[in-house]
């Protein structure tokens, strides 16, 4: 298991968790949960998504790349469930593991996204009491919003590189360009 995000404790990556919280919050008006689970999150993405209605749309955000491809916004045809499923259960641990991509889920039957950003925070718009049960079934509790440690470092691990090249080949994608909001910064200092 690789790690995507580390904390960093003067200045030496270590290890954290967010604790398996979970919390609502308003963001220009829509409500959200954000969520921070111990792991598997890909797995959590998919048993959200089974809550859900579909036709699906995946969005792979490349804004970092180990295999010089073309970064940007790759999004799929429209998918049913089955094609979700198969696509998390592939991709899954290379989706949680390593820091070059967000990842998302579109419903378009009920208006739902889940977010897997590369924090491995989960973002999801939608069915919030559903989605909220399900969390509580995977032993996930309300609390404060979990936070991304400050400082810390994000890890791009070359044994994903492979898992890198597959995701783009995986689906018939439309790709566009990043957005101001999708471009990794790295600080100095």
């Amino acid at each position: 298991m690789t790690d995507k995000i580390q904390a960093l404790i003067d200045a030496q990556p270590a290890p954290f968790e967010y604790g398996d919280i979970f919390a609502r919050e308003s963001v220009a008006g829509v409500e959200r949960l954000v969520i921070g689970v111990n792991g598997s999150q890909a797995e959590c993405v998919q048993l959200l998504a089974r809550e859900l209605l579909g036709p699906f749309q995946l969005l792979y955000v490349l804004h970092t790349s180990r295999t010089n491809a073309e970064l940007g916004r790759y999004e799929s045809p429209e998918l049913d469930s089955q094609a979700v499923e198969r696509f998390l259960r592939t991709f899954g641990r290379f989706l949680s593991e390593d820091s070059r991509h967000d990842f998302w889920v579109r419903s378009h039957g009920d208006d739902a996204t889940i977010v897997l950003d590369r924090h491995n925070l989960i973002y999801a718009y939608g069915p919030l009491d559903t989605f909220e049960s399900v969390l509580s079934s995977l032993g996930a509790r309300a609390g404060d919003a979990p936070e991304t440690p400050v400082p810390h470092s994000h890890h791009y691990h070359r044994e994903w590189d492979g898992s890198e090249r597959a995701v783009l080949r995986a689906l018939r994608w439309s790709v566009k360009p990043l957005t101001q909001s999708d471009v990794q910064r790295v600080v100095d200092g």
